[in-house]
C-alpha cells in the first residue's frame, strides 16, 4: 500500500472534538436509548418548505416541488450535489468531462451543459438563498443540510432569469440553542475515508448568539488504473477534499434575526477517466503504426476499461468559498428580509487527457517533420469567478385574504478563463504534401495519413450584471374558508453582458457588450377540496439571458431564450396521512432556444451558439410516499418528458449551408424517463438503539451528449438502473452520547454507465467518461 496523506488532518479533527464528547458524557447522566415507537403511528411527518419565500407545508404549495430532509439525505447516502439526481422525478445530474467539480443539471429535459463561464445555466442552484452563478465549480460536497428543495418548471417570478428548467435550493442547518456535536468517520472502497465533525455551541449565555462549526475531510484513490501513473492517489477518479463551514445565528426573540453562513471547500483530484470509444478508420490506421515508432498501441473500446494509459492526466484544483448574510425584521404582519451573498471559485487544472491514450508516437509534418509524440487532444485551464448578490424581500399579508411578496434583486459577476489546448490533427498525406498520395518512410511502413501537432488558446474576461424587481400576490377569500387560492406574479429583469477576449481570434481582440430585458409573469389557481386534497393549475414564463460564446471567434453574441409553461397538479394525503400522492402534468413551449454547435478542427475545441431551435416539452410526474406499516415506508417517483424540436437550424461546418434537422436532432444531457423506488424499515432494538435498513433503485433512460455529431449514437448511453443500500444501527447509548454504525453500498449490480461524452467532430474521434463502479463502506458516528 502507498503512504496515505492527510492522516494527521483526520486525527487532528478527532482530537479536537473528542474532549467535547468526553465532557458532554461526564456532564450528563447516562441515558438509555429511546425505544422505537411501536404504538399507533401518527402518519407521515409534515415537510416545511420555503419555495415561495415563506414557510409553508409541502402539500400546501401549489407547484411541482420535491423536498428531502436531513434524515433522508443521510439514509440515501447523498453527500454531494451530484448525488441529488434520485431526489425528484425528471431530474438528471451528471458530471462534464475533464473536471471534478462541474455538474450538468437537467429538469424536465431543460439543461445547459457547457461549463464555459459565458454560458448561463438553465437550472438555478441556490445555497441559503444565494444563487451559484456558474455550473462550473458547483459540484461541491454537502456537509450539514437541513433540507433540499427541487422546484420543477420555470421559476421566472420569484427566482428570475436562468431558472427555465427549475431551481435546486440547498438549505443549511441553523445553529441550535442547545450545546451538542457530532463526529462521523468512514472507510470504503478505493481506500476512501472520511471524517466529519460538527459542533453546536448552543446559545452563548443570554446573548441570543449561537454558533455551528463544521469540518469535513474526504479522499479516495482512483477508480481506474492509469498504467502510466505509479500512484493510486493520482489515478483517474481520485479525490481529496477539505471543507469547513461556520454558521452564526442571532435571535433574542424580538422579531429580528441574523443568520450568517460561511462555507469553504478545497478540492484536489483527477477527473474520471476519459476513454476513447469511437474513431474514424483512417485515424485508427495511422495510430496503429505507433508501436513501430516506439510508442504504445492505441486503446479504443466500446466497453469499460479497468486499466488505461493517460500521459496528460493532471490534477484539478478547485477552491470554493461562500458568504451568505440573511437579516429578518418583523414589522407588524410583514417581514422585511435582506439576503446578501458573495461567492468565488478558483480553478487550476494542470492537464486533462481527452483522447483516452498515452505514449502514442506518429509521423508528423508540423511543427517538425519526422517521428514525434502525438496526442489527439489535451487541455489545461485556469479559471476564476467571483460574484456579489443582494436581494430584498417584503413578505406579508393584508387582513386574512391577501398574502404578498415584494422584492428587488442585484447580481454582479466577474469571470476569467485561460485555456490552452494541444491536439494532433490527422490528414491525408496528399492534403499536406500535394501530389503525394502516400508516404513510404521505412520498409513495410507506408503512411496514407500524416499528423500535425497544433496548439490553440482560449482566453477572455467576462462581466455580467443583472437587476430585477418582482412581486407576487395571493388571494385566499375567507368567504370560501380560504380553500380557493389565486396567485399572480410579475418580474422585470435587466441584464448586461461584457466580453473582452484576446484568443482565439482571426483579427483584433474583441470587446463586446450586449443588454437584454424581460418581463416574466405567473398565474396560478388552486383549490383545497378537503384538508388533504388540493388541485392547481399554473401558467408561468421563464427567461434565460442572452450573451456570448467565447469559443466562437466569429459569433458576436446570441439572444435570450423564452419559455411558457402550462401545468396542472394534484396533491393529496390519504388514509390518515399514511399515503402521500402528488402528480403534475405539464406542457412547455420554448422559443429561440440557444444551441451550441461543436466545431472542433484546426482551431481546437471550438463551438458556436445561435438561437437555432424551437421545442416543446410535454410530460408527467408522480411521487408516492406510503407508510405501509409502523416503521416501514416506501417511496417512489416517475417522470416522463416527450421532447420535440419544432425547428433546429444546423449549419454544416464543411459547407456552411444551413438546414433544418429537427427530425433527427437529439436533446443532450437529459433523459425522457426517470424512475426512483426506495424502501425503508425501522425497528427498535431495546437498549441497543434502532435498526434502519434502506434500499434505493434509480433509473434513467437513454442519454445523448450532442444534438447531432458523427459519433453521437456510438457514444450515447442506454437506459441504466442503479441499486444502493444502507444498513445502520443508531441511538446506541454510550455514556451521555449516542453512537451509530452503518454499512453502505452503491451501484451494487456493477452497472457500467456514462456520466458524459464528447464527439470531436471533424477531428475524427469521440470518447466517454464512465461513472463510479460498485463501492461499499462502513461509517461510525457519535452524537452528543
Amino acid at each position: 500500500m502507498k503512504v496515505r496523506t492527510h492522516r494527521r488532518t483526520q486525527m487532528a479533527a478527532i482530537a479536537l472534538i473528542a474532549p467535547w464528547i468526553a465532557s458532554a458524557a461526564q456532564a450528563q447522566q447516562a441515558e438509555q436509548a429511546p425505544q422505537a415507537e411501536d404504538a399507533a403511528s401518527e402518519g407521515l411527518s409534515e415537510i416545511i418548505v420555503t419555495a415561495q419565500k415563506r414557510s409553508e407545508s409541502l402539500q400546501d404549495t401549489p407547484l411541482a416541488i420535491s423536498a428531502i430532509n436531513a434524515e433522508m439525505i443521510e439514509q440515501r447516502g447523498i453527500t454531494s450535489v451530484a448525488a441529488l439526481g434520485s431526489a425528484a422525478p425528471n431530474l438528471i445530474i451528471t458530471e462534464t468531462p475533464s473536471a471534478t467539480a462541474n455538474p450538468s443539471i437537467s429538469i424536465r429535459g431543460i439543461v445547459d451543459n457547457d461549463p464555459i463561464l459565458t454560458a448561463d445555466p438553465a437550472v438555478g442552484l441556490y445555497v441559503d438563498g444565494v444563487i451559484v452563478g456558474r455550473s462550473a465549480g458547483a459540484l461541491f460536497d454537502m456537509m450539514d443540510l437541513e433540507r433540499v428543495e427541487i422546484l420543477r418548471g420555470p421559476q421566472g417570478t420569484l427566482y428570475g432569469r436562468n431558472t427555465t428548467g427549475g431551481a435546486v435550493n440547498l438549505i443549511s442547518a441553523k445553529p441550535s440553542k442547545d450545546f451538542g456535536g457530532r463526529l462521523q468517520v468512514g472507510y470504503g472502497s478505493f481506500d476512501e475515508y472520511m471524517v466529519k465533525a460538527l459542533l453546536d455551541t448552543g446559545e452563548l449565555g443570554d446573548t441570543g448568539l449561537a454558533l455551528k462549526l463544521g469540518f469535513l475531510h474526504s479522499q479516495r484513490d482512483g477508480t481506474v488504473d492509469n498504467l502510466l501513473e505509479p500512484s493510486d492517489k493520482r489515478d483517474p477518479g481520485a479525490r481529496n477534499t477539505d471543507a469547513v463551514r461556520a454558521a452564526v445565528r442571532f435571535d433574542k426573540g424580538t422579531g429580528f434575526t441574523v443568520d450568517y453562513v460561511f462555507d469553504s471547500s478545497d478540492r484536489n483530484g483527477r477527473a474520471n477517466a476519459f476513454q476513447l470509444r469511437a474513431i474514424r478508420p483512417d485515424i485508427l490506421e495511422y495510430l496503429n503504426f505507433s508501436p513501430a515508432f516506439g510508442g504504445t498501441a492505441p486503446q479504443v473500446s466500446p466497453d469499460r476499461l479497468s486499466q488505461i494509459r493517460l500521459d496528460r492526466d493532471g490534477n484539478a484544483h478547485d477552491k470554493v468559498q461562500g458568504h451568505a448574510l440573511t437579516l429578518n425584521l418583523e414589522i407588524g404582519d410583514a417581514t422585511l428580509r435582506s439576503i446578501t451573498g458573495y461567492r468565488k471559485w478558483d480553478n487550476v487544472s494542470e492537464s486533462s487527457d481527452l483522447d483516452g491514450n498515452g505514449g502514442l508516437m506518429g509521423f508528423i509534418a508540423a511543427p517538425t517533420f519526422g517521428v514525434a509524440p502525438i496526442d489527439l487532444f489535451h487541455t489545461s485551464n485556469e479559471r476564476h469567478q467571483k460574484q456579489f448578490s443582494q436581494e430584498f424581500n417584503l413578505i406579508g399579508s393584508i387582513g386574512d385574504d391577501f398574502e404578498y411578496v415584494l422584492g428587488g434583486y442585484y447580481f454582479r459577476e466577474r469571470a476569467t478563463e485561460n485555456n490552452p489546448q494541444g491536439f494532433t490533427i490527422i490528414l491525408p498525406v496528399s492534403a499536406v504534401i500535394p501530389g503525394v498520395p502516400a508516404l513510404p518512410i521505412a520498409p513495410g511502413i507506408t503512411l496514407n495519413s500524416i499528423g500535425l501537432n497544433l496548439d490553440t488558446l482560449l482566453s477572455y474576461r467576462h462581466v455580467s450584471r443583472s437587476m430585477a424587481a418582482f412581486s407576487q400576490v395571493t388571494w385566499k377569500p375567507t368567504a370560501l374558508d380560504s380553500r380557493l387560492s389565486i396567485t399572480g406574479g410579475i418580474r422585470y429583469t435587466e441584464d448586461k453582458k461584457h466580453l473582452t477576449q484576446s484568443a482565439p481570434l482571426p483579427t483584433a481582440p474583441r470587446d463586446l457588450t450586449r443588454k437584454f430585458n424581460r418581463l416574466n409573469w405567473l398565474a396560478n389557481i388552486s383549490y383545497d377540496w378537503s384538508d388533504d386534497i388540493m388541485t392547481y393549475a399554473r401558467v408561468s414564463t421563464g427567461y434565460k439571458a442572452g450573451g456570448f460564446n467565447a469559443r466562437a471567434a466569429d459569433n458576436n453574441g446570441f439572444n435570450p431564450e423564452d419559455l411558457v409553461s402550462y401545468e396542472v397538479g394534484f396533491k393529496s394525503e390519504l388514509f390518515d396521512r399514511r399515503l402521500r400522492f402528488n402528480v403534475a402534468a405539464f406542457h412547455a413551449i420554448y422559443d429561440d432556444l440557444q444551441v451550441q454547435q461543436f466545431l472542433a478542427g484546426t482551431g481546437g475545441a471550438a463551438s458556436t451558439t445561435v438561437n437555432a431551435a424551437k421545442a416543446t416539452y410535454t410530460g408527467i410526474e408522480a411521487e408516492v410516499l406510503a407508510q405501509i406499516a409502523d416503521g416501514f415506508t416506501v417511496d417512489a417517483s416517475f417522470g416522463y418528458t416527450d421532447r420535440k424540436y419544432k425547428k433546429f437550424t444546423f449549419v454544416d461546418p464543411m459547407t456552411g449551408v444551413p438546414a433544418d434537422i429537427s427530425d433527427v436532432a437529439k436533446f443532450q444531457y437529459s433523459a425522457a424517463t426517470t424512475a426512483n423506488v426506495g424502501a425503508q424499515y425501522e425497528t427498535g432494538l431495546g437498549n441497543f438503539g434502532k435498526l434502519i435498513a434502506r434500499t434505493d433503485w434509480s433509473y434513467r433512460s437513454k442519454v445523448y451528449w450532442h444534438p447531432v455529431n458523427p459519433f453521437n449514437e456510438e457514444i450515447s448511453d442506454g437506459g441504466v438502473g442503479l441499486l444502493s443500500a444502507r444498513l445502520s444501527i443508531t441511538d446506541i447509548a454510550v455514556g451521555g452520547a449516542r453512537a451509530s454504525i452503518a454499512l453502505w453500498g452503491k451501484n451494487l449490480t456493477k452497472e457500467d454507465y456514462l456520466l458524459s461524452g464528447i464527439d470531436f467532430g471533424s477531428l475524427g474521434f469521440a470518447g466517454v467518461m464512465y461513472g463510479d463502479p460498485r463501492s461499499y463502506g462502513v461509517e461510525l458516528g457519535f452524537k452528543f
